[in-house]
């Protein structure tokens, strides 16, 4: 009987001990919010994307309805300014083609009275009484005409083409910077769109309401808890190695969870091996005004398991 005493007491003494304790998570936002509706009671059990807590923030919401008219008008005023600037490039297409159709035209009859003329002029050129100087100079005088007017219409369409390309170049310019702009407000208010859809808090897990500690029409402040969420089914124990003992174990390692108290145990694997040395919580203690110190060991088990609440375990390397 003192044999069984004394290997039982070896185990509680040497084992890597904790408490199976659910995890608590703090519902909270970065900024100041307004309570708008709470879904939840403490105590209630919600699964995983149940809504809990609607807020506001008026500041966003003329953020957002900022942000939307900025990018409306840049749209708007960009649309304005392509319809503007094609209308300049058909009006300068529109005056190339009137004033080079004007000089053709301008060519086309100062062509044919030279060649009536020059018709005329073979016709009577067996007659005593042509002067074929005047006549000649005449017809040289309507040449240089043509010629001035042939180059005045190439000089008329580069001048036109410049300043098509001109504008083409100034449409292109504006599009590009517009763009540039409606970009980044099209970034910024999806920033803020996603903001939004973060008023309406959802559980990220099964489990618990614990304390509701925010009411409806409520302003809360920055990083401040409305509400707590326990699992229901711990993933992680937090355990203490005796500071007294030595323990070969690292982070990686298989282990067994066993319960102090029932023939139930699971595997898990070490995730996290602390680098201080802490107090034992009062649970655990062996006599409750003596003191104990280990380091913390952080266990990651199945989300299936079925441990208690508040149930003392003892972990155990495989």
């Amino acid at each position: 009987m003192l044999i069984l005493a004394s290997m039982f007491y070896k185990k509680q003494s040497d084992a890597i001990v904790a408490q199976v304790d659910p995890q608590r998570i703090a519902i909270s936002f970065q900024k100041p919010v307004k309570i708008k509706y709470i879904h939840v009671i403490p105590g209630q059990d919600v699964e995983k994307g149940d809504l809990l807590v609607e807020v506001v923030r008026p500041d966003l919401m003329y953020d957002i309805d900022k942000a939307t008219n900025d990018l409306n008008t840049n749209l708007q005023e960009k649309e304005m300014s392509i319809t503007n600037l094609n209308y300049q490039i058909q009006m300068n297409h529109l005056e190339k083609v009137s004033e080079i159709e004007s000089i053709e035209e301008e060519i086309f009859q100062l062509r044919t009275q030279y060649e009536q003329n020059q018709g005329i002029k073979n016709a009577l050129e067996g007659i005593d009484i042509y002067n074929d100087t005047d006549s000649s100079n005449f017809q040289s005088a309507l040449l240089l005409q043509i010629e001035y007017l042939e180059k005045k219409k190439k000089q008329m369409e580069a001048m036109f083409n410049q300043k098509e390309n001109q504008l083409e170049e100034k449409k292109k310019s504006e599009i590009d910077i517009y763009d540039l702009k409606i970009e980044q407000q099209r970034k910024e208010l999806k920033l803020l769109e996603n903001e939004a859809n973060f008023l309406m808090n959802y559980a990220p897990v099964d489990g618990t309401i614990g304390d509701v500690t925010a009411q409806v029409g409520e302003l809360i402040e920055p990083y401040t808890t409305i509400l707590s969420l326990y699992e229901i089914n711990p993933t992680v124990i937090k355990a203490y190695m005796n500071e007294k003992n030595k323990y070969d174990i690292s982070v990686g390692d298989n282990v067994f969870v066993e319960s102090a108290n029932r023939a139930y145990n699971i595997s898990g694997t070490v995730i996290e091996i602390g680098s201080r040395i802490v107090s034992y919580p009062n649970r655990l203690l062996q006599v409750q005004d003596r003191k104990m110190w280990g380091q913390e060991i952080f266990i990651k088990i199945p989300e299936d398991n079925q441990f208690l609440n508040g149930e003392k375990v003892y972990v155990r390397a495989q």
